[in-house]
């Protein structure tokens, strides 16, 4: 499973991140969002791009508590073993982990199977793709 944009449908309205926050931060702040939608203004038009976790397992690799776990379909992170101390942050390519105010690390789970950010995306713009 992961997440696909299709840039030419988006606004940059960032609902998706406001839905990501909320649904696992229990707050609307696009920078506790685990996706990244990128809008802006290049010479040649407008550009738009979605940053999401691309199921690398780089964070799982440098976890050394094996806080994180891949479940064949999303990450996960057991929050008792997470020790917080950034090293998934620090190894994932997109930049979009980081620690919460927990200090726990925070990675999309693609909200187990029914992403909150897919749901609330007014265009239709974002989807959850499923591998076989």
């Amino acid at each position: 499973m992961k997440l696909v944009l299709e840039p030419e449908k988006c606004t940059g309205c960032k609902l998706c991140e406001l839905a990501c926050s909320a649904k696992n931060e229990s707050v609307f702040n696009p920078r506790k969002a685990r996706l990244k939608i990128i809008n802006r203004y290049i010479e040649a038009g407008r550009e738009v791009k979605g940053k999401f976790c691309t199921l690398c397992k780089k964070c799982l690799e440098v976890c050394p508590t094996e806080a994180i776990t891949f479940n064949g379909k999303w990450l996960t992170v057991d929050d008792e073993l997470c020790s917080g101390c950034g090293e998934c942050v620090d190894a994932c390519p997109e930049g979009i982990i980081f620690l919460n105010d927990e200090d726990k690390a925070a990675i999309c789970n693609l909200c187990e199977g029914t992403p909150y950010c897919v749901e609330w995306c007014p265009r239709k713009c974002l989807k959850l793709e499923v591998e076989e």
